[in-house]
């Protein structure tokens, strides 16, 4: 087993982490508005749209006619997805956690969409950088995705990375980086105290 190093730097996931994981409910929104079953939308999400979608190779018109098959115009898509977020598990520990390590967030996502949503609800000033996908080139759970927060440290195992994708969690794993696979319904957040050294293991 890897000797637990201390830590010099967390690096979080945005949804399921500090706010809901509302993108898979939000596409069975998508489903019942087009009617058709969830099991195709999800299918095209994977297939045809996400890469292009969360590394910025399209706009929002595209990324919604492609998605829906039926266009921006014909429901407000963007408002349908952003009422269904609210704050997630670790919102209320950020500030303690800011206080005692650089933190950063690393996002799958697109950062029109995403910045504003941190505003919203009050939680992007507690991270000293926000990476997005769709600015830094790269999607997890590709290697190159970490390369801004490996950079940024001596040692790769001083790094603690919280996704709740098994898939991200690995990826970061197999790089060296301490991981913790936020599993829903489970306490992880004491584990990154622990690590922390906010409270005794």
């Amino acid at each position: 087993m890897r000797m637990e190093q201390e830590i010099e730097l967390l690096v979080l996931d945005a949804h399921g982490i500090i706010l809901n994981a509302y993108w898979p409910i939000f596409l069975h929104e998508v489903a019942l508005h087009t009617g058709e079953t969830h099991e195709e939308v999800n299918r095209r999400w994977h297939e045809q749209v996400r890469d292009d979608a969360w590394s910025g190779r399209i706009d929002d018109r595209e990324l919604w006619q492609r998605l829906t098959l039926c266009g921006a115009g014909t429901h407000d898509w963007h408002g349908i997805l952003e009422s269904g977020y609210v704050i997630g598990p670790a919102a209320r520990y950020l500030s303690a956690w800011s206080k005692a390590v650089p933190l950063w967030l690393l996002s799958n996502h697109r950062t029109h969409w995403l910045l504003p949503r941190l505003k919203r609800f009050g939680l992007i000033g507690h991270f000293d950088r926000v990476l997005v996908s769709d600015k830094i080139g790269a999607t997890k759970p590709d290697p190159s995705a970490f390369r801004e927060a490996l950079d940024r440290v001596a040692e790769t195992n001083r790094i603690l990375f919280v996704d709740d994708h098994k898939s991200n969690v690995a990826a970061a794993g197999r790089l060296g980086i301490q991981t913790i696979y936020a599993e829903l319904d489970t306490p992880w957040e004491n584990r990154v105290d622990v690590l922390l050294g906010l409270q005794p293991a």
